[in-house]
């Protein structure tokens, strides 16, 4: 927790002085997106290197968005775990999470049939 906040106090910082702090939050909102693009193609080229660039600079875009539109960026990681963290299922073998309760409605559907 201190080490997510010191860094998060030095963000803070650097988004001020470049008065990032004070722009619109599309333009972050924009940047998230573009990251997500970067994010995808390091992922697809197996490039582990650009993987983590792209990773660091959609956290920090998010960091600047929350603190933009007045989000609480660690209240909503805590929330977001919470939301999950109880949820069960199971990973299909291509990779696709499915919900517990997503499982049954698809059998139920199936016994239908």
């Amino acid at each position: 927790m201190k080490d997510y906040e010191k860094l998060f106090q030095k963000i803070t910082s650097w988004a001020h002085e470049r008065k990032i702090d004070q722009a619109d939050p599309r333009v972050e909102f924009m940047k998230m997106a573009e990251e997500l693009g970067e994010l995808s193609s390091a992922y697809n080229k197996e490039n582990y290197e650009k993987l983590v660039d792209s990773i660091g600079d959609l956290q920090i875009a998010l960091l600047i968005f929350c603190k933009l539109v007045g989000v609480d960026h660690y209240q909503a990681m805590v929330a977001a775990y919470n939301e999950i963290a109880q949820r069960t299922g199971m990973t299909t073998d291509d990779g696709v999470f499915i919900k517990e309760t997503d499982l049954k409605a698809i059998n139920g559907e199936k016994r239908k049939s």
